[in-house]
């Protein structure tokens, strides 16, 4: 990939894709976020929804918080470098810098938190929060056999369900919309990504009213696999009365031994938070989450073997299922939410 995107080889980059984990000890000694929290210079931060970056400036944000500074939040519809994020954060910056250095706060804005409500074509505007995450909840949605997403909890008695997919490395399932660093479109219309074999889709009924939800975003996913290296990729999509469907938020997590510990019946609980959202859902549309096992190139496709995806010198494809009902209940767990009941 370097030779193809610079012509010669790349050592810093080679070094770094051998080391694909977070907790991996070369990225430890490079991680400064331990430090956050002995800041004590004031911080403003500005980002936005489709930032590749969001998550971690969000971490850095309650570090901060917990640590008893009072940092700032602006979070736009906005990717890393969209103009929309260059133009707010030098106005809303200079308000700032003016107020701390020159003690002249009439140019900064008095809220602490504020983010703007994606969705509805032109967005739902922007919100004043009291603390991030928003302490209001959540709502639990239920994957089913026939690819709803239902608000009632499985029955004990229940009969289990399933659904199964193969992901295949050689054709490995592509990645569409999502969080970038430059400014291409982030929010795509999914139905081509979901008319593949290789995605699930679960879906609510219409929404009697607007839905808006603010925070973060959780999948509970109990599934079978016939490899024990696998990747699992869950997307939250806003299907409109048209029938499209536009990515909100998502999350790509690699499932290896002795990362996620399988139960007796074999299945594996693979259990993990998605991109955070601040999402209006307008009333009559639906909420669908998407579950697949790759978004490539975005995400460097799993060989299925084990082999580090940098090295990998074979394919093999891996048969999935996703688990429902009693036993192995599978849920979307949404933030706190305003508006109707699902359906």
């Amino acid at each position: 990939l370097d030779e193809l995107a610079t012509g010669s080889q790349v050592p810093w980059f080679r070094e770094a894709i051998t080391h694909p984990g977070r907790e991996d000890d070369y990225w430890v000694t490079r991680d400064y976020a331990t430090g956050v929290s002995k800041v004590l210079a004031p911080v403003q931060f500005v980002g936005g929804w489709y930032d590749i970056f969001l998550p971690w400036m969000l971490e850095d944000f309650a570090a901060l918080h917990a640590a008893g500074r009072d940092p700032k939040l602006v979070i736009g519809p906005w990717t890393h470098t969209a103009p929309g994020v260059l133009a707010t954060g030098l106005r809303e910056g200079l308000g700032w810098l003016r107020s701390k250095l020159l003690d002249d706060d009439r140019l900064e804005r008095p809220e602490r938190i504020r983010v703007f409500v994606t969705g509805e074509r032109t967005g739902g505007g922007w919100r004043v929060l009291s603390g991030w995450p928003p302490d209001e909840g959540e709502r639990r949605l239920w994957l089913a056999d026939d690819g709803l997403l239902a608000e009632g909890e499985p029955a004990v008695d229940s009969t289990p369900g399933s659904r199964r997919y193969r992901y295949d490395p050689a054709d490995p399932t592509p990645s569409l919309g999502g969080p970038v660093l430059l400014s291409r479109q982030p929010v795509l219309d999914n139905r081509p990504l979901e008319a593949r074999e290789d995605v699930l889709t679960y879906t609510t009924p219409g929404l009697a009213a607007t839905v808006e939800a603010i925070g973060p975003v959780r999948v509970e996913l109990w599934i079978r696999s016939s490899s024990p290296f696998f990747d699992v990729f869950a997307r939250v999509c806003d299907v409109d009365l048209d029938g499209v469907s536009w990515n909100v938020g998502d999350a790509l997590v690699r499932v290896e031994p002795g990362r996620f510990e399988q139960d007796a019946s074999e299945a594996w609980p693979v259990f993990f938070d998605l991109w955070p959202i601040g999402h209006r859902f307008a009333g009559g549309h639906r909420i669908r989450l998407q579950v697949s096992s790759g978004a490539h190139p975005r995400y460097a496709r799993n060989p299925g073997t084990g082999e580090e995806a940098a090295n990998a010198t074979r394919l093999e494809p891996v048969d999935i299922e996703v688990l429902h009902g009693s036993g192995h209940p599978s849920v979307l767990v949404l933030p706190g939410v305003e508006g109707s009941t699902v359906g």
